[in-house]
């Protein structure tokens, strides 16, 4: 049974304010502490990129985007929008016209394949696609998944997806509606999907809403922002019987893949953490370093939310700077809720 303290840790915020905008150009210099505080949203429906050693930030809508591909010249990770609450199974077919591709009986069945917010490829909801197929060389077809839109109602909820191939420019893939028997590619009107790699940004951006399209700019350029406020799904473990893992939706911070290392500190003072000590942390390229606990819930009656501000990160941003961060608030100054304030400062 979800105990209350768990369900607790998961409501984070999400996203900043405003289009991109940018204060001083100019890196911080060291030993220099900024002060910020943001606000994400009343329903937290937005994502903030930020990037520390500019001060930039640019703001998108989280519903945007339902899928996103990797963009490096040996990217092959694919991963769904866990924030917007898109589902994937796996049909265990590998022929459209197979009646099961059909079913939604059937397919509701099936297991939800889940996705870690660490960002790596291995443990995205498609994990390694490349091993889902049959036969080999001419012969080979790769194995059909189901996308579950959230945003959708009525037979446009279902997304049918066979990712065929990948190189150092593009995903070849088959998208169709999932009653399309033709089996039809929904998107440029042509029988094979390709999804060309932004190289510019760690992802490019695939929407099924209003009609399907690559969503332009939904992320700052790579070397530009160090981490993300957004909403995602986090797995807990020790939950559930059996070791399954329980999927949650929380809103929190994830960090770029694109030369970000994180270490977190929650003993020693933020004013002792110096440059120095770096050596003395172990940093990880994993996306949910910061996660979402840096605040928790009451569960009292005001339903007050406290910040832990002897939490501290020490990032290694996109610049190869070092900063040392913590959360100080989560309220403005007429006590509204969705403030999050934050102190940064450059250690080396």
């Amino acid at each position: 049974m979800l105990k209350q303290p768990v369900i607790l840790l998961l409501l984070l915020s999400a996203t900043l304010s405003s289009c991109f905008k940018k204060e001083d150009p100019i890196q911080l210099p060291i030993g220099t502490s900024e002060i910020k505080t943001v606000f994400l949203g009343n329903e937290y429906e937005n994502e903030m990129y930020f990037d520390l050693s500019t001060g930039s930030y640019m703001q998108k809508r989280r519903v945007e985007w339902d899928m996103r591909f990797e963009t490096t010249d040996n990217g092959w990770g694919v991963f769904v929008n866990t924030g917007a609450n898109i589902k994937v199974r796996r049909l265990g077919l590998h022929h459209l016209n197979e009646p099961k591709n059909f079913d939604t009986t059937s397919i509701m069945a099936l297991p939800i394949l889940q996705e870690a917010p660490d960002g790596k490829a291995e443990t995205s909801s498609f994990k390694d696609w490349r091993t889902y197929k049959q036969g080999i060389g001419a012969s080979q077809i790769h194995g059909i998944y189901v996308v579950e839109l959230s945003h959708t109602t009525g037979p446009k909820r279902f997304k049918r997806l066979q990712i065929e191939s990948v190189n150092d420019t593009a995903f070849i893939c088959m998208i169709t509606d999932l009653f399309d028997a033709a089996g039809d590619s929904i998107l440029f009107n042509n029988n094979k999907t390709v999804i060309k790699k932004n190289k510019n940004q760690n992802y490019t951006y695939l929407s099924f809403k209003d009609y399907t399209h690559i969503v332009q700019n939904q992320e700052p350029n790579k070397d530009k922002w160090d981490f993300v406020f957004t909403r995602y799904t986090h797995l807990f473990s020790g939950i559930l019987p059996n070791g399954a893992l329980f999927p949650y939706s929380v809103t929190g911070v994830l960090s770029s893949k694109y030369n970000v290392e994180i270490a977190r500190d929650s003993i020693s003072n933020f004013s002792d953490i110096i440059g120095t000590n770096i050596s003395n942390y172990t940093f990880s390229t994993d996306a949910n370093v910061i996660g979402f606990d840096w605040k928790s819930h009451s569960f009292s009656a005001a339903g007050t939310y406290t910040v832990n501000s002897k939490l501290t990160y020490i990032i290694k941003d996109t610049d190869g700077y070092y900063y040392k961060l913590r959360f100080l608030d989560f309220y403005n100054s007429k006590g509204d809720k969705g403030y999050p304030k934050f102190e940064f400062e450059r250690i080396k």
